[in-house]
């Protein structure tokens, strides 16, 4: 009886450790996404679908974000520990035409205090990216970056032209 009661007693203890505030809600902004869109390289005001995207790290063992994915925007994660990312952008994913473009993107970042339940989120600064070419073939004809702050997801960063 008594084990139980102790039992009884840690369970409401731990219950009332939690407090509203403890909890990030949902709607807080965080640390934000790389938001890019996709363009027609022939007419830029229209959007263009880019067919079986995968978008992943270019490190030794990649982290893929993106499997083969047909849309004609999407976000993906800048890193919070480090001042610089490779992707690779791998348009028609697993068939016979598929073309690889990697691109390295630079950018300073800040950590921004948010409150008490959601700590801190961070926002990238003078975002530069840089094509590397190692392929003949490219699918990604120009890169423009439309917002060097990423703060939030609001608009896109980054246009790419294909």
């Amino acid at each position: 009886m008594i084990k139980k009661t102790i039992l009884l007693f840690w369970v409401i203890l731990s219950l009332n450790g939690c407090t509203k505030d403890d909890l990030c809600p949902e709607e807080t902004p965080t640390t934000p996404l790389l938001i890019f869109t996709f363009k027609n390289v022939l007419n830029p005001l229209l959007a263009k679908t880019a067919s079986n995207l995968t978008i992943e790290t270019d490190d030794e063992i990649p982290v893929v974000f993106v499997t083969n994915t047909s849309t004609d925007s999407i976000g993906i994660p800048l890193r919070t520990g480090a001042d610089t990312v490779r992707y690779r952008f791998i348009l028609n994913s697993g068939e016979t035409d598929e073309i690889i473009d990697i691109y390295e993107f630079n950018y300073e970042r800040s950590n921004v205090y948010v409150n008490r339940a959601c700590g801190f989120k961070t926002i990238y600064k003078s975002l530069r990216a840089r094509k590397d070419d190692e392929g003949i073939f490219n699918w990604i004809l120009n890169l423009n970056i439309t917002k060097t702050t990423v703060e939030d997801e609001t608009e896109a960063h980054i246009t790419i032209l294909h």
